[in-house]
């Protein structure tokens, strides 16, 4: 994938994972995988819709998250 794909796709999960989720998340890349923050609400929303995907905590960023990888 281009970095163009990726940004896009980044933006996409971003609108779209707000819907899914009920409330605004925030959608970044970092390395191979794309992490969507939010509350902890909005990321268990997403992993019950998506349970083979990751959901978390990151300590470093006091956020929850909820991470797949980019399919390149």
């Amino acid at each position: 994938m281009s970095t163009e794909q990726i940004e896009q796709l980044v933006k996409r999960t971003q609108v779209e994972y707000s819907r899914i989720a009920g409330e605004p998340v925030e959608a970044q890349q970092i390395g191979s995988a794309i992490y969507v923050f939010g509350s902890e609400l909005a990321t268990l929303r997403l992993f019950r819709k998506m349970p083979n995907k990751r959901q978390g905590y990151s300590a470093n960023l006091e956020r929850f998250y909820f991470t797949f990888d980019i399919p390149f």
